[in-house]
C-alpha cells in the first residue's frame, strides 16, 4: 500500500469523528458547523470552528447546549451521539432511528454507489433467493435495482405462484414482498460494509502491530520503559483477538441465503433484530482501532515526515502515553463479540 492509504481512511470508513453537516441530523445551522471527535481516550469532544474554519476548542454536550441555546430535539439527539463509541452510518442508524423524523432518517444512509459495490459481498444471498423463486433456472441479479425489476417485470407470471408461497410464509401481502426483500438485502449490506471496512482497514492495522512488536521485542526500551513489555504484549494479544473474533463473525454470515430455507415471519423478524443489535459493538471494534492507528500514524506516518525522523525511543514514549492508555475498553467490545449468537436458524 501506498503512504496515503496507509494514514488515511476514506471518509465514509472513518468511524471516529463525525462532521454534523454530514447528514440531515440537527435543527442548528451553528451546531452543524462543528463536528465530534473521538480523543485517544476514546471519549468524544465537539470540536467547534469559527466562520474562517479554524478550530476555536472543543466542548462537552452541556457546554455546547447552553452556548449554542439548542432545542431540547437537537440537544437529545446531541446526547445519543456522544454516546456512542463508533460514527459509521449504521451505528448512527441505530441510535437515532427513533429520534428522527422518517425524511431525516431516509436520508442517513451511503449513496447509491457506494451500496453498488456492497453488493458484491451479498451475492449468496440474491442468489439463494433467485433459486427459491425461480425455480432454480439459473437467474441472478447483480444489485437491489436489477432485483426489483426481475420481480416486478415481465418474469412476474413466471414466479407468481413461488412468490404467492413466500408472501404466505412471510404473513405480509404479496404486492409488499419486494419492499420486504430489499429490507432485508439493507441489513445484509451493514454486514458487508463492516467486512469492507475491515478489509481495508486491516493493512494499516498490520503495520501498527509490527510497530508494537518491535516494542516488544526490544529489550533495551523495555528495560527503560516500566512495563512496556506488559502493555505491547497486550496490544498485540488485543489485535489477534480482533482479527479471529471478526473474521468468525463475517465468515458465519456465508451461507445466509439459507435464511430463505423454511423461512418463518418469526424466525426472520428474530434474525434481523438480532444482526441489527450487533451493529454498535462491530463498529466500536474498528472505531477504537482507528482512533489508536490514526494517532501513531499521524504521529509518525504522516506525509514529507521521514523514518529518519521517527526513533525507538520516540515510539515507546508516545506508545505508553497515547495509545496504550484506555485501549483496554475494547476488550468489552471483543467479549460481545464472543458472546453473539451468529446461527442463521
Amino acid at each position: 500500500m501506498s503512504e496515503e492509504q496507509l494514514t488515511e481512511i476514506d471518509p465514509y470508513y472513518r468511524f471516529f469523528e463525525l462532521k454534523l453537516d454530514s447528514w440531515d441530523l440537527f435543527e442548528s445551522v451553528n451546531l452543524r458547523k462543528s463536528k465530534i471527535v473521538l480523543a485517544s481516550d476514546l471519549n468524544p469532544v465537539i470540536d467547534f470552528f469559527n466562520a474562517a474554519e479554524v478550530g476555536i476548542g472543543g466542548r462537552n454536550a452541556k457546554q455546547a447546549a447552553t452556548e449554542l441555546n439548542l432545542d431540547a430535539a437537537d440537544e437529545g439527539r446531541l446526547g445519543v451521539l456522544l454516546r456512542l463509541r463508533s460514527y459509521d452510518v449504521y451505528t448512527l442508524r441505530a441510535a437515532l432511528g427513533e429520534r428522527l423524523t422518517p425524511e431525516r432518517f431516509a436520508k442517513l444512509a451511503l449513496p447509491d454507489e457506494e451500496k453498488r459495490v456492497l453488493e458484491e459481498y451479498t451475492r449468496e444471498y440474491t442468489r439463494a433467493l433467485f433459486k427459491l423463486i425461480f425455480e432454480d433456472t439459473g437467474a441472478e441479479a447483480g444489485d437491489r435495482d436489477t432485483m426489483r425489476k426481475m420481480l416486478e417485470g415481465s418474469s412476474r407470471d413466471i414466479v407468481q405462484r413461488n412468490v404467492m408461497g413466500l408472501a404466505k410464509k412471510f404473513n405480509i401481502k404479496p404486492d409488499e414482498l419486494v419492499n420486504y426483500i430489499a429490507g432485508v438485502g439493507e441489513m445484509l449490506l451493514a454486514i458487508a460494509f463492516y467486512k469492507k471496512c475491515f478489509d481495508e482497514n486491516r493493512p494499516t492495522m498490520q503495520n501498527f502491530l509490527l510497530d508494537m512488536k518491535g516494542l516488544w521485542e526490544n529489550n533495551i526500551l523495555c528495560m527503560r520503559h516500566l512495563n512496556l513489555r506488559q502493555n505491547t504484549h497486550s496490544m498485540l494479544n488485543f489485535g489477534a483477538r480482533t482479527i479471529k473474533a471478526l473474521e468468525e463473525y463475517f465468515k458465519s454470515y456465508d451461507n445466509i441465503g439459507q435464511i430463505w430455507i423454511d423461512i418463518t415471519p418469526e424466525r426472520f423478524k428474530a434474525l434481523r433484530e438480532k444482526i441489527e443489535r450487533q451493529y454498535p459493538t462491530i463498529g466500536a471494534i474498528l472505531c477504537i482501532w482507528q482512533v489508536k492507528i490514526n494517532a501513531w500514524n499521524q504521529r509518525f506516518y504522516r506525509r514529507k515526515r521521514k523514518a529518519a525522523d521517527n526513533s525507538p525511543e520516540q515510539f515507546a514514549v508516545f506508545f505508553q502515553e497515547r495509545i496504550f492508555p484506555d485501549f483496554d475498553k475494547i476488550g468489552k467490545y471483543l467479549d460481545e463479540v464472543k458472546n453473539f449468537d451468529t446461527s442463521l436458524g
